[in-house]
């Protein structure tokens, strides 16, 4: 037998700090940030007189009707093996949506139904329970759901010495994301991290319009300046804003000190190709001849390869020239930790200079952050699960499979119907108002 009551917001911090099943979507902060939401906070004791379980619902208005539809996101927080507290706590639900005009329940547990694409077990039993208490099942492939249905997940170690463990991370990263993080430090970028208390204006805005830039490329929705500085605040210090600055004078001068080397390399080159030429006139002996004209071979090898880079850096010595004394913010990230979990929320990049790899030195110093913070897991969020290369989605998925982590299938999304005729009426209209504002918001 259980009870459920509202309770203080700090109950529900509290709680979801501490359990396995905690998320800061699952706290007050987070419900504070959503504006035009009405958020509640339901707590569940046992017969003992203990905190077992704990929901931070969000409720808004449906439009032309006097009834809310509800959002309990990434929740509830309580041990979902436990069939009897979930059964109580659903009944409760269901009166309480009609004491307070909820006409639907939405919730989408953070519970594994797939990792690798191989089925875990207890989600699959967990998913199977929910739908048996009467909530009704979505799945998602893409984006379709309020959340992504399928993330990647990166596990961390939480003993040993913080430095080993990041290079071990690091080295179990994919080569070519080894090598993509390589050549942003070896261009020179940057890495800055703001929070409630350091950021400013002038940078949460050059922020914003990477994210314009990002939103219009790959055509989704873009909050206002104002979601992302009260997210800064509203969650400090668990939320960091990071952002990656492109230095023309330091790129230009690693590649002047590269095109020296490779220009002393060509010199070099060039003057042991005279010294073979020459000795090679006065050369009789049969084995000394083979021998200088496999050197000679070499040297021309070594003359046609730093021909070959010096061009290369010319070149790119010319394409960075319109950038010339100035220093760029090529992309941000909104970040976010809680009860040792770490999330990537939000991603932004410019169109320009994507091939000094901006992205991934980012990502890099956010999982490295997780690590001292002593985080578990760090989540890069979604992906599509149409794992079709041509889908249009997957070099999203192909750029955070690069570092290693789980591919991730959550149990996805449940609704609690309480009045049938707003739920279909929203179901069947909501989308296409979605469509709509998507094409107002990105011409």
């Amino acid at each position: 037998m259980f009870s459920f009551i509202e309770v203080k917001e700090n109950d529900i911090d509290k709680f979801s700090e501490e359990h396995i099943k905690g998320h800061i979507f699952q706290t007050s902060g987070w419900s504070k940030l959503k504006k035009d939401w009405v958020p509640k906070y339901i707590a569940g004791y046992d017969i003992s007189g203990n905190m077992v379980m704990a929901a931070a619902i969000i409720l808004r208005k449906i439009p032309y009707t006097g009834s809310y539809l509800g959002y309990i996101p990434r929740g509830f927080v309580c041990d979902y093996s436990n069939k009897d507290l979930l059964t109580e706590f659903t009944e409760y639900l269901r009166d309480f949506s009609k004491e307070n005009k909820i006409a639907f329940l939405t919730i989408d547990p953070d519970i594994h139904l797939h990792e690798d694409q191989v089925l875990v077990e207890n989600g699959e039993k967990i998913k199977a329970f929910l739908s048996s208490l009467g909530y009704e099942h979505k799945d998602s492939k893409n984006f379709e759901g309020i959340q992504p249905n399928f993330v990647f997940r990166l596990d961390l170690p939480t003993e040993g010495n913080k430095e080993d463990i990041k290079k071990q991370i690091f080295k179990n990263f994919s080569s070519k994301t080894r090598y993509n993080i390589r050549v942003a430090e070896d261009r020179g970028l940057s890495v800055e991290v703001y929070d409630g208390k350091n950021f400013n204006e002038e940078v949460l805005q050059e922020f914003y319009n990477i994210m314009m830039v990002t939103g219009k490329r790959d055509n989704f929705i873009i909050r206002n300046k104002d979601y992302f500085k009260e997210m800064l605040e509203l969650l400090y210090p668990k939320c960091r804003l990071y952002m990656v600055k492109y230095s023309y004078e330091k790129d230009f001068e690693r590649l002047q000190e590269k095109l020296d080397k490779q220009t002393q390399a060509k010199e070099r080159a060039l003057n042991k190709i005279s010294e073979v030429k020459n000795s090679l006139e006065n050369e009789q002996d049969k084995d000394k001849l083979e021998k200088l004209n496999k050197k000679l071979s070499d040297n021309e090898n070594k003359l046609r390869e730093a021909e070959r880079q010096i061009e290369g850096f010319q070149k790119r010595m010319s394409e960075i020239e319109e950038f010339k004394g100035r220093e760029i913010y090529l992309s941000g990230a909104i970040y976010l930790y809680h009860g040792g979990k770490a999330w990537y929320l939000y991603g932004a990049s410019e169109d320009i200079l994507r091939d000094a790899m901006p992205n991934f030195l980012m990502q890099q110093a956010m999982i490295n952050d997780s690590i001292d913070l002593g985080c578990y897991v760090y989540d890069f969020r979604g992906v599509s699960g149409d794992l079709n290369p041509d889908n249009p989605l997957y070099g999203l998925y192909k750029f955070k499979k690069g570092f290693n982590g789980k591919f991730v299938e959550f149990i996805g999304e449940f609704d609690l119907v309480i009045n049938k005729f707003l739920y279909s009426m929203f179901k069947s209209v909501f989308p296409k108002f979605k469509e709509i504002r998507n094409k107002i918001r990105n011409r």
